[in-house]
């Protein structure tokens, strides 16, 4: 698989960067990890009422965010939060992993029951306001981008990021 468009996430920010020429930035959205924690999800547990504040908080930023993806571009990422996420989502750990926006769907379900008290056990999710975080934004993401799926690629397979001052940075091992 040939990567088209590199998703990076910073505290403040989700970056959509073209693989071919990673200072060449396609989209910079500002949520992040870092303000939706601080915002709407404090620590271990999650309230419905937040939940739908992230939500639609998250969408207008996705919104008004200026965007040049084509279409039908291939998402690929080597971010640890989303491999995470796509484990739990069902997808089997492998240096290669595909998370389609079904799996979100499903696993942003399970958060939703969760928010409201009414998840199995079984079908708990990981109790964390970073986890919160990355489910809403990245079912957001997938869903007003039109990104069918997302690859969870190591890391070695994928150029540097830009860093926030258009320098190249190390990506964090």
């Amino acid at each position: 698989m040939t990567c088209q468009l590199q998703l990076v996430l910073r505290p403040e920010s989700l970056e959509i960067l073209d693989c071919a020429n990673p200072q060449q930035r396609l989209g910079l959205i500002g949520v992040g990890q870092a303000i939706l924690t601080t915002r709407f999800f404090d620590g271990d547990t999650i309230n419905p009422g937040r939940l739908e504040h992230a939500i639609e908080w998250t969408e207008d930023q996705i919104q008004a965010a200026r965007t040049n993806i084509p279409a039908g571009a291939q998402l690929v990422t080597s971010e640890d939060d989303l491999r995470e996420l796509a484990w739990v989502s069902g997808v089997s750990p492998s240096a290669h992993m595909v998370l389609h926006v079904d799996a979100v769907e499903a696993t942003f379900s399970r958060l939703v029951m969760q928010a409201f008290g009414q998840a199995p056990h079984q079908e708990a999710l990981p109790r964390s306001a970073r986890f919160f975080a990355t489910v809403v934004f990245i079912r957001e993401l997938m869903h007003h981008l039109h990104f069918p799926q997302i690859h969870v690629v190591d890391r070695r397979s994928l150029p540097p990021p830009v860093g926030p001052s258009g320098v190249l940075s190390a990506p964090a091992l």
